[in-house]
C-alpha cells in the first residue's frame, strides 16, 4: 500500500500508476534512518529531503517505508508513506 498525501493506493499496478501520474521528479535526500522491525526479516526507513516535480520550486519531504525480506538481500516495499511538509 502506498499513501501519498492522505491518498491510500492499493496494487502494484495502482501505485505505479499514482507515481507515473507526478511527473518528472528529481529527489534530494538529505537524511535516512534505518531500523529493524518487529518482524526479523524487515527494517523500515525514513527519508527527508526535498523534491522537485517538474520544474517547480522544490518542497520539503518525508518518506517512510517497510521493507520486507524474500530473501537474502532481497526486499519488497510492504508499506509506504509518504508527504510534503509545507510552511516550513
Amino acid at each position: 500500500m502506498l499513501t501519498f498525501e492522505g491518498q491510500q493506493v492499493q496494487g502494484s499496478a495502482a501505485i505505479v500508476n499514482k507515481l507515473k501520474s507526478v511527473g518528472q521528479v528529481r529527489h534530494s535526500v538529505k537524511t535516512t534512518d534505518i531500523q529493524p522491525s518487529s518482524n526479523p526479516n524487515a527494517i523500515v526507513i525514513f527519508v527527508t529531503g526535498a523534491i522537485q516535480i517538474g520544474g517547480d520550486n522544490p518542497l520539503h519531504f518525508c518518506e517512510f517505508f517497510h521493507l520486507v525480506g524474500t530473501g537474502p538481500g532481497q526486499y519488497y516495499v510492504h508499506n509506504d508513506v509518504f508527504r510534503l511538509n509545507y510552511g516550513l
